[in-house]
């Protein structure tokens, strides 16, 4: 019980710094309810918000890519497309991509199409397949050597076509490079004669990673020049940053304060954002971590001081493996005990947890990104070195044992 005239702060609290949490916890957009109050707005964002007036207030139709790295803000920019469209009484088909089999692509965006389930749906989907629409579309679903690229398009487009506004957005199209050089040419033929069709009021979008984008353009360049558009984001600057961390900050006060940035300097901040390369889902990462170490010890101001203290090199294996983001932990896991700390390919990691490759993959570029492994030429991954040290001395099997 909290005794009168004592404030008690629990071991990891931030009330502390006058704050009710951690308002960097959450990476991406979509767990975020008001995204538009934290969104620092860049150039693109502008630019995307023209297309989409264009595309409402004229009926034009527009065909675009949006280009990064990891963590650059791709999927926010495609929802916000999707909001638009649906605020104005269209129908947005938004599909993130997890195969690299083109039927099953195919199928999750007519699927997208798709309403709840009702008596009334039941009746005209039974009506559809009397019809022969069904029927039509699974057959050439059915077998890659039925898949007929321009009957698909136009069958997607005739749904499109009874909206007023309509988008087909696919987000992460890199997962789609496993996929055979004749399959990616039959969808992307898909793609190009659903643009060279699609009906008043439509955007389609994609986004992608740079590496993807570039071999995708070289396998078929006919598709690429029917675009409209071709957005490739930048990092944040030392200023959107600034902005980002007001914002984020912002929303989780509950003391007021004279400094918006308060608890971190501004020399924290610039650190923070040069040791993140300006890429924002690293930044929100190295934030909440470096938030939530200084909470715990009472860090007050947060300083470039103090930022290097808690992201210098851990003491302990066991101090390393506490610093992995929740979401990664057994891939480290799976690479320091099963794998010895590597090298190990992402396939074998994959196997390990029994995870999808292509997530694999990202996660493991991701940590590498973070400092937390390390990549070579082969696609092979590692510990660093200062993590091998504490192998070599045992420390493993000593947790292991614990």
């Amino acid at each position: 019980m909290e005794r009168s005239g004592l404030k008690l702060y629990p071991s990891h609290s931030y009330e502390v710094y006058g704050l009710s949490h951690n308002p960097f916890e959450q990476l991406a957009s979509e767990g975020i309810t008001d995204v538009e109050s934290i969104h620092v707005y860049q150039e693109v964002d502008m630019r995307l918000q023209m297309i989409i007036s264009e595309v409402i207030g004229h009926k034009s139709s527009i065909a675009l890519s949006i280009v990064g790295p990891l963590g650059m803000g791709k999927t926010q920019r495609l929802k916000n497309i999707a909001k638009a469209i649906e605020e104005n009484g269209g129908k947005a088909i938004y599909v993130k991509v997890d195969t690299n089999d083109i039927l099953k692509l195919t199928r999750d965006i007519f699927y997208a199409l798709k309403p709840p389930k009702s008596r009334t749906n039941i009746f005209l989907e039974n009506l559809s397949r009397k019809l022969g629409f069904i029927d039509r579309l699974e057959k050439m679903l059915s077998d890659p050597n039925e898949y007929k690229s321009r009957d698909i398009a136009e069958l997607l487009v005739e749904q499109l076509r009874k909206y007023p506004y309509s988008a087909l957005l696919l987000d992460e199209l890199e997962n789609m490079q496993g996929a055979g050089e004749r399959e990616k040419i039959q969808f992307f033929e898909m793609l190009r004669h659903v643009i060279s069709t699609m009906p008043p009021g439509c955007i389609v979008a994609f986004a992608c990673i740079p590496e993807a984008y570039e071999e995708y353009t070289k396998i078929f360049p006919a598709f690429f020049m029917r675009l409209h558009y071709e957005f490739k984001l930048r990092p944040m600057s030392v200023e959107e940053t600034f902005e980002l961390v007001k914002k984020r900050l912002n929303k989780a006060r509950v003391r007021d304060t004279d400094d918006p940035i308060y608890p971190f300097t501004e020399e924290a901040i610039k650190l923070i954002h040069d040791l993140a390369r300006g890429n924002p889902r690293q930044i929100l990462r190295l934030l909440h971590y470096v938030l939530s170490e200084a909470a715990k010890h009472k860090f007050d101001p947060i300083d470039d001081y103090v930022v290097t203290t808690i992201l210098e090199e851990p003491k302990s294996l066991e101090e390393y493996l506490m610093r992995i983001p929740k979401d990664y932990k057994d891939l480290v896991n799976a690479v320091v005990f099963e794998f010895k700390g590597g090298p190990v390919s992402y396939i074998q990691v994959a196997k390990a947890v029994k995870k999808p490759g292509m997530q694999v993959y990202e996660s493991l570029n991701e940590l590498v990104k973070l400092g937390f492994l390390v990549g070579d030429p082969n696609g092979s991954y590692k510990v660093p070195d200062y993590v091998r040290k504490f192998l070599e001395e045992g420390q493993a099997e000593k947790l292991r044992g614990e």
